[in-house]
């Protein structure tokens, strides 16, 4: 019989830890009215606006103001409003959805979010069982995907980071295997955060160009369809509301709560004053995309921490980012922990176990505030400087597995 490890009881012990308060962040979530609060609110109020005013409305703010006070159920001001700032071919799905009461839409949104995010993850599971991971070391790796923190934090809001979490998983599975179609097409459905999806895709117009180039076919498939959806008038509104959403206060914005330059500055700098602020996110997200594109330029070969350092990069230098979107990380975590494996410097438990551990760590955050608004910059700084430790050569005679 098989020695039960220490080390697995402690990481069966954190994953009951972690769903146990999952499970009762969702139920309190629920039953104290929060729900009607969250960020599905527009969603759903997208689809109800959709299904009586047609795709054209999806953007409309009169009619968001509208929809989103019924949902509320008391009036929505402009400080309390959630902009529909998302690219268009996420909403079908709302409007499906929308044809169900608010808190049954809401749930069944939260399970496809999860459901979706496993089929992704099935095809990870069979290449780890194809490199001899154990059923329990496979199923303890993948529950940390599904459970990382910032991505239950994104399916509890009702976001649509799930798509961001897939399109990073693409993009890292396609870079690693040399596939560029399937990294390119991953990347092309990092564009449900159009911010970050500019910083990944520029620099591989200096290496592995064919990424870019399946990157801007899977991007002009969703442009075309997104167009189709809104037409001319939707794609003006759309483009209004992105500079709502990145250009002043209001529109319950809560910028001091982001997690990118923005936020940082807003709380170590309040005086400058938000338009200063604004010019100096915007300054360092143009400088974060040329500082990518020249890692990329000078390097010889590109490597896996290149990658990580771009993503990181266009997290950080954001104009908008939530919490939440921090989810994407799972994907370069991930590809690190599988990395320091074949490198011989993490067992596969070990490997199994890096993800749920960066999430208690965020678990701790959210009962310390000052923890959540400083922990995600140190593990941003971590992911690319782990990757690139793991790039260096092996000392003489040290073989990796």
């Amino acid at each position: 019989m098989r020695r039960i490890r220490p080390a697995w009881i402690c990481l069966l012990l954190a994953t009951v830890l972690q769903l146990s308060l999952y499970g009762a962040y969702l139920v309190s979530y629920v039953r104290s009215g929060q729900v009607r609060g969250a960020d599905f609110r527009w969603f759903y109020a997208v689809g109800m606006a959709m299904r009586q005013d047609g795709p054209g409305s999806a953007y409309d703010l009169r009619l968001a103001g509208i929809e989103q006070a019924r949902v509320a159920g008391k009036p929505v001001g402009t400080e309390a409003l959630l902009l529909p700032n998302h690219p268009p071919f996420v909403f079908p799905l709302m409007a499906l959805l929308a044809g169900l009461e608010y808190s049954s839409a809401y749930l069944v949104n939260f399970l496809l979010t999860y459901l979706v995010t496993a089929l992704v993850l099935v095809r990870l599971a069979r290449e780890l069982r194809a490199r001899g991971w154990r059923a329990f070391e496979r199923l303890a790796f993948l529950a940390g995907l599904l459970l990382f923190e910032p991505f239950f934090i994104s399916a509890l809001k009702g976001q649509d980071t799930y798509l961001l979490l897939i399109g990073g998983l693409l993009l890292f599975a396609g870079f690693q295997k040399e596939r560029d179609w399937l990294a390119g097409l991953g990347l092309a459905l990092t564009l449900v955060r159009p911010q970050v999806a500019l910083v990944l895709a520029l620099p591989f117009l200096f290496d592995r160009r064919r990424v870019f180039w399946w990157f801007l076919a899977g991007g002009l498939a969703l442009g075309l369809l997104s167009f189709a959806l809104v037409g001319w008038n939707g794609a003006q509104q759309f483009v209004a509301v992105l500079r709502l959403s990145t250009g002043v206060q209001g529109y319950d914005a809560d910028e001091k709560a982001m997690v990118d330059s923005v936020g940082l500055l807003l709380r170590l700098l309040p005086g400058l004053g938000l338009e200063t602020i604004h010019a100096l996110g915007w300054g360092l997200f143009g400088a974060a995309t040329v500082g990518a594109c020249l890692a990329w330029r000078f390097a010889r070969p590109v490597r896996l921490w290149h990658l990580c350092l771009s993503l990181v990069l266009a997290l950080f230098a954001a104009p908008h980012l939530h919490y939440h979107d921090l989810a994407v990380l799972a994907a370069p975590l991930a590809a690190v922990a599988l990395l320091a494996v074949r490198r011989g410097r993490l067992t596969r438990p070990q490997a199994a176990a890096a993800l749920t551990g960066v999430s208690l760590l965020f678990l701790f955050g959210e009962f310390w505030d000052p923890a959540r608004l400083s922990l995600p910059y140190l593990v941003l700084l971590g992911v690319p400087l782990a990757a690139a430790w793991l790039a260096r050569p092996l000392p003489a005679g040290e073989v990796g597995a």
